[in-house]
C-alpha cells in the first residue's frame, strides 16, 4: 500500500479513489454474504424435512449468481488498480421454519427480498461515491447491477405476494413448489 491507503497499481487512475476502493470492497463482501445466505437457504429447503426442491434450486442458483457478482466486481476492482480486501462475514440464518401465520417458503422468500433490497442500497451507495469522484466508468459498471437488482426485487416481491395468497396450507405450498421454476 502507498500513502493514503491506495494500492501501488500502475494502472490506477486518479478517479479510482480510496473511497471508491473501500466502498466496492464492502459491496464485494456483501455479495459474498448474500451468496453464503442463499446457500444456507438452499440447504434448508433441500432437507428431507422440508423437501421443497424447486425452492432449494432457486436459492442455490441465486447463491451461484452472488458468487459470480463477487468475482466480476473483484476483477473490476483489480482492473481499475484497486485491491480486493474481504470483510468478515456473519454466519447465515439457517432456519426458515414456518409459523402459524407464514409458511417456511414465505419466510425464506421474504428474507431473500429484504437481503436483495440491502444489496441494492449498497450498490446505490457505491454508485453515488463513483459520481462524487467523477468516475463515469465506475457508475456505468454499477448501473449494470442496479438494473438486475431492480428486476430481482420485483420478482421476489411477486413470489412473496403469491405465497401470501397461498397461506400456510402445506399442500398449497407443496403445489407452489412443484409449479415454481427458477425462471419465474
Amino acid at each position: 500500500m502507498i500513502e493514503g491507503g491506495e494500492s501501488p497499481s500502475r494502472s490506477r487512475h486518479s478517479t479510482w479513489s480510496a473511497e471508491i476502493e473501500a466502498a466496492l470492497n464492502e459491496h464485494i463482501s456483501m455479495e459474498l454474504a448474500a451468496g453464503y445466505q442463499y446457500r444456507a437457504m438452499a440447504n434448508f429447503f433441500r432437507a428431507d424435512s422440508v423437501n421443497l426442491k424447486n425452492t432449494a434450486k432457486f436459492f442455490a442458483e441465486n447463491a451461484d449468481e452472488e458468487w459470480n457478482h463477487h468475482e466480476e466486481l473483484s476483477k473490476y476492482q483489480i482492473l481499475r488498480g484497486g485491491r480486493v480486501e474481504y470483510k468478515p462475514l456473519d454466519a447465515p440464518v439457517h432456519d426458515f421454519s414456518g409459523t402459524e401465520d407464514k409458511s417456511d417458503a414465505r419466510i425464506g422468500f421474504e428474507s431473500a427480498l429484504a437481503m436483495e433490497k440491502k444489496v441494492y442500497d449498497s450498490l446505490l451507495r457505491v454508485h453515488a461515491i463513483c459520481g462524487r469522484h467523477n468516475d463515469p466508468a465506475c457508475e456505468d459498471k454499477i448501473e449494470e447491477y442496479l438494473t438486475e437488482q431492480i428486476e430481482a426485487i420485483d420478482n421476489l416481491a411477486r413470489i412473496v405476494a403469491d405465497l401470501d395468497r397461498i397461506g400456510t396450507d402445506g399442500h398449497a405450498v407443496w403445489h407452489f413448489d412443484q409449479e415454481f421454476s427458477s425462471s419465474s
